[in-house]
């Protein structure tokens, strides 16, 4: 085997095996086994408007409909960051509710995020 050859088979090899381990590493995080991370806006109920979302708090994202597209689902209504006792806030319930309605429950507690009806 000449340098050349061995130096493109050691090359082929060393980029199989990052691309085996990027994907590995993308794919270890996903599934029903990736536990919540849960997103952190701090207490939304001492925002503006409280639960409903105004342009200033949310200036990436207004205007979109497609909340999913920045917040997963899975780490959403994760954690009661309302400052309510936990017992006036029925997480279970929201996450019920998200899973059943999907992206049009959002609008149900956080408003139109300024899109038009």
């Amino acid at each position: 085997m000449n340098t050349d050859e061995h130096r493109w088979k050691k090359g082929w090899w060393a980029h199989l095996c990052l691309s085996v381990f990027i994907c590995g590493s993308l794919f270890a995080a996903c599934g029903s086994e990736a536990g919540p991370q849960s997103e952190n806006y701090g207490n939304v109920l001492a925002s503006p408007e409280g639960l409903v979302l105004v342009q200033e708090e949310h200036p990436t994202g207004w205007m979109r409909s497609d909340c999913y597209g920045c917040h997963n689902v899975n780490n959403i209504h994760q954690i009661n960051r309302t400052g309510l006792p936990n017992d006036e806030v029925d997480l279970p319930g929201v996450r019920a509710i998200v899973r059943s309605g999907g992206e049009a429950s959002c609008m149900m507690c956080h408003g139109s995020n300024g899109v038009p009806p």
